[in-house]
């Protein structure tokens, strides 16, 4: 839990700092203290929150489960171990989280860069605090823990019962999708885009896939983490579109005076 709630502070520091720096250059984006805190609130409240249910997890054995509990598409995760696999679905969600530090490389992107941090904080902290609550509500044993090696009377940890959703393949889409959204309302017609968007799709869905090899997850918890990571990665930027900003009424002279 203490290291949580230090991502949380740190988070905090980051984002207020990148924010008072942060101008209104020409670009796709707008950002606004206002609607930021607003967003910024959010993020740190899913955050926090997801933190302490995750800390209130009570105590469960594994003879308090059933294997018949688990539907049948799900089940077959139970069959499958990968030490191997779970080492690369850490790799690949690096590598998600990583890709956006490639916007560097242009030109328009890298004068917004400022601007591009605040948003994909947002991103991340959203979209992780969504996925903590998840785990907490949802309480769902991981499928690893049916290993007919384990212990029955072994208690389970709150790490062991946080399958639902998938936390690597949320964040993983996250931060593919915002990579994906943010270059293509840079470069509109660049002929890189089709080339970025299926690399912004397939790596959550090979995040996932490894996740379930590895007997991590289940494939409904991967389904559900993709589509909350991915919709958190395109709205956030998309809803800072300028298209979206409330247009400021202009003085006009009264002849009258």
């Amino acid at each position: 839990m203490k290291s949580h709630l230090r991502k949380v502070l740190l988070w905090l520091c980051v984002w207020c700092c990148t924010l008072s720096v942060t101008a209104q250059e020409p670009g796709p984006y707008y950002l606004s203290l206002k609607r930021e805190i607003v967003y910024g609130g959010v993020g740190l409240g899913t955050l926090g929150l997801g933190t302490y249910l995750r800390s209130q997890v009570g105590e469960l054995t594994l003879m308090d489960l059933n294997i018949r509990e688990i539907n049948s598409f799900d089940r077959i995760a139970t069959e499958m171990s990968s030490p191997t696999a779970d080492k690369w679905s850490d790799y690949t969600l690096y590598a998600s989280l990583g890709i956006s530090g490639t916007l560097l490389l242009g030109r328009e992107t890298r004068r917004d860069f400022l601007k591009i941090s605040v948003l994909f904080m947002e991103v991340m902290a959203i979209s992780n605090g969504l996925t903590q609550i998840s785990k907490s509500i949802f309480q769902r044993p991981r499928p690893y823990v049916f290993d007919e090696h384990w212990d029955p009377i072994r208690i389970l940890s709150s790490n062991d019962r946080a399958a639902f959703v998938s936390g690597h393949t949320s964040e993983s889409a996250a931060g593919t999708f915002f990579f994906a959204r943010v270059f293509s309302d840079y470069y509109p017609d660049s002929k890189l885009k089709p080339f970025i968007w299926g690399l912004s799709i397939g790596m959550p869905a090979l995040t996932g896939y490894l996740r379930i090899r590895s007997g991590n997850h289940y494939p409904t918890d991967v389904i559900a983490g993709y589509v909350l990571g991915a919709a958190v990665g395109y709205l956030v930027p998309t809803l800072h579109k300028k298209v979206f900003r409330r247009p400021q009424k202009k003085m006009t002279p009264n002849p009258n005076f």
